[in-house]
């Protein structure tokens, strides 16, 4: 069994793409380092707290949905490689760290900031708890890759009205909001995007001028209502992503704590709010009250300690068991010039009976 899991490890990526998901991922740690510093009681919701807010969950999640959407369409040897990799990457972590996150609030009582019973142990199934709708989204979303590839090109726009008509509220109309950014990873692919930003120039263009359509988007959302505002803020979440992106091209390796942080995504993810609760109960009986000092700290326990875990998992090679994922494959050495191009949603050949596109494996069967 190891030696299969083993045997799917996760796909190679380029150094800045991981730099892009330690980005992502400093981005909901201290996100909700805010939210549950202010829940506590332990700071207020001043403009600036609020400001921040504002920013962060404008775009971070869409952005992580991208960047999902990367890897989620690369080829697989059957659709039970399929269905194993998504029950390995997010089925298995998100029950595992659901009951226990479960568990341990319930352990903690009036110490923990949300308050769970056994009957929600029951409910995971249709009603995820705190950061875990991710995950479940996340595999919605997975789904429908192994619908044919015109099919999941035309969930597109019907998830864009479902959005309209709905808003971002319960599953299924948040699946249909993060829908159209999970797509375009999927359609751009790893290959896909390293060619769109092959040099520091255009990694610079994509920072500025993201970062000021992002910030003239920002001022005019408060204006808008309705349909306006429903579309504003595909394209606030986009200006935000290509921002990002282009930060991360150009930081690319040059912060390596970054870019191993986006390594441990997954790990950090499901085990940071547990980490971070963890530190403030600590603090608050060190009678550490300063709202700076407190959030830096709990921002950077929430990071690092499960880095920690996580690297002590690789080297036990048991990151798959503790629902953490898979170890990550060496880089490939082979120069970018010459690697295999990745070529999204190419044309079937001539008379291929589509819905069993070879090309591609289940992801567009």
């Amino acid at each position: 069994m190891r030696d299969k899991l083993r045997a799917l490890q996760a796909p190679s990526r380029a150094v800045w793409i991981d730099t892009a998901r330690g980005l992502g991922i400093v981005l909901v740690v201290y996100g909700h380092v805010l939210r549950g510093q202010f829940h506590s009681g332990l700071i207020g919701w001043t403009p600036a707290i609020a400001l921040q807010d504002r920013a962060i969950y404008a775009f971070h999640m869409p952005f992580f949905f991208l960047l999902s959407g990367l890897f989620a369409g690369a080829r697989v040897r059957s659709r039970g490689e399929f269905i194993r990799r998504r029950l390995v990457t997010i089925v298995y972590p998100y029950v595992l760290w659901s009951v226990i996150q479960i568990l341990l609030t319930m352990g903690a009582g009036h110490l923990a900031n949300e308050h769970h019973a056994l009957a929600d142990l029951a409910r995971i199934g249709t009603d995820p708890i705190g950061q875990f709708w991710f995950l479940y989204v996340l595999a919605m979303l997975q789904l429908l890759l192994l619908l044919p590839r015109t099919l999941f090109l035309l969930t597109i726009p019907i998830g864009v009205a479902i959005f309209l008509l709905y808003g971002n509220g319960p599953l299924l109309p948040r699946a249909a909001w993060y829908l159209p950014f999970f797509a375009v990873g999927v359609v751009l692919g790893r290959s896909g995007l390293e060619a769109a930003l092959p040099t520091w120039r255009r990694a610079i263009a994509w920072l500025v001028g993201g970062a000021v359509a992002f910030a003239g988007l920002f001022a005019l959302m408060p204006l808008l209502n309705g349909v306006p505002a429903a579309l504003a803020q595909y394209a606030l979440a986009g200006a935000g992503i290509v921002a990002a992106l282009g930060l991360a091209r150009l930081l690319d390796s040059r912060i390596a704590l970054l870019s191993a942080l986006g390594t441990a995504s997954l790990a950090i993810f499901v085990l940071h709010v547990i980490c971070g609760a963890a530190i403030r109960v600590g603090l608050e009986r060190l009678g550490v009250s300063q709202p700076a000092i407190a959030i830096m700290l709990v921002t950077a326990g929430g990071l690092l300690i499960p880095f920690v875990i996580y690297r002590v998992a690789v080297s036990l090679d048991i990151t798959p068991w503790l629902g953490l994922g898979y170890a990550p494959r060496a880089r490939d050495p082979v120069p970018p010039s010459v690697e295999a191009a990745h070529v999204p949603l190419e044309p079937a050949a001539p008379n291929a009976d589509v819905g069993r596109d070879k090309a591609r494996g289940p992801a567009f069967q």
